[in-house]
């Protein structure tokens, strides 16, 4: 990725699901990781965990509890510098996957929320 704010959100959110989901098949986040500012915020809305505060705490997550399925947008919006999706997960695809919230600051992931299972209409307000 190159440095900058003027990338489209319909480009970085493409390039957001492709890395995810090339560390599900490949088992390796890294390149996924470098999208996490230094200094980034990870959350997980409807799960009884911590945020995760700081890129070396997103990475150990990765690293000892990787997800494990693939996912695909079904819709989303972006606002200045937030990008809302609501996905599902490939394997299961009637289930509800959920939505996540993405914060950026420039090409850098600020703060990601994820929100599992449930109405996607709490990302969708």
């Amino acid at each position: 990725m190159t440095e900058g704010a003027d990338v489209q959100p319909a480009s970085y959110l493409e390039r957001f699901v492709a890395l995810f989901n090339t560390g599900v098949r490949t088992h390796d986040f890294s390149q996924f990781l470098e999208y996490f500012s230094d200094d980034a915020v990870l959350e997980y809305d409807g799960v009884p965990d911590p945020p995760l505060l700081g890129k070396p705490a997103i990475v150990q997550r990765y690293r000892d509890d990787p997800p494990d399925d693939q996912i695909r947008v079904v819709r989303w919006k972006a606002e200045r510098d937030r990008i809302t999706a609501e996905f599902r997960w490939n394997d299961i695809p009637e289930a509800r996957g959920g939505c996540f919230v993405i914060d950026r600051r420039g090409e850098k992931i600020s703060h990601l929320t994820v929100a599992f299972g449930g109405p996607a209409t709490r990302c969708f307000k």
